[in-house]
């Protein structure tokens, strides 16, 4: 399942990122997303998690101080069939 991360700065490390989510599940993925706003960035985080688990590491980790700044999470719904 796919989490949403917004909060965090423009010089996020993917490296780094990638190594703390995978505390929680392999992290198949990160893809920034800097349309918008260029310097408030969100990542599309790929956990191969199933959904229930998912919710609880948005909800563990939402509102977390991560590299300078409070991290917001939540569980991206599929669209489509899948």
């Amino acid at each position: 399942m796919k989490l949403i991360l917004s909060g965090l700065s423009a010089e996020t490390d993917l490296a780094t990122l990638s190594a703390r989510m995978s505390r929680f599940g392999p992290v198949r993925g990160i893809q920034p997303v800097r349309e918008g706003d260029p310097l408030r960035p969100w990542f599309i985080v790929d956990l191969d998690l199933p959904p229930g688990a998912s919710n609880a590491v948005a909800r563990r980790i939402d509102g977390i101080y991560f590299n300078g700044r409070f991290l917001r999470a939540s569980v991206m719904l599929p669209i489509g069939p899948d």
